[in-house]
């Protein structure tokens, strides 16, 4: 699921603060509409990008330049969102066993963000990468 040159992407650096996330956030909304993505498609687009990237933001760490990696690729039935960020390297393989959707309580103020990207996109994962722990998901962008 990674971008090609072909593939029409927009590339930001999330700085180690949500703010960068609500501003990032914009950025994909002004890409959407201006592809003429219907507004349901849209909202679901930047729920998931929301999730991932202050789950980068607030659980993860910067990569060594100071920021989170975000990319978002607009196709013609489809968005593809990718964020990447630094983990502690010393658990190999086991970082991934974090990245498991959670079954919190009903009274859980927290932890429901990666079941809820598992149910709003057609697919999703996570994989180890040179440049840290990279989370890839696909959502249509037909209603």
């Amino acid at each position: 699921m990674s971008a090609s040159d072909q593939e029409p992407c927009t590339r930001v650096h999330l700085w180690h603060d949500l703010t960068a996330v609500a501003d990032a956030r914009r950025a994909l909304v002004r890409d959407l509409e201006a592809g003429g993505v219907d507004r349901r498609a849209v909202e679901d687009a930047v729920l998931v990008f929301s999730e991932l990237a202050s789950n980068a933001v607030e659980h993860g760490r910067p990569q060594d330049c100071g920021h989170v990696e975000a990319t978002w690729c607009l196709l013609p039935d489809r968005a593809r969102i990718t964020v990447v960020g630094e983990v502690d390297t010393d658990l190999g393989e086991e970082v991934l066993e974090r990245f498991k959707p959670g079954d919190p309580s009903e009274f859980a103020a927290r932890g429901r963000g990666l079941a809820i990207v598992d149910h709003v996109c057609d697919r999703w994962g996570v994989d180890l990468a040179d440049d840290g722990v990279r989370v890839t998901a696909e959502l249509s962008l037909r209603s």
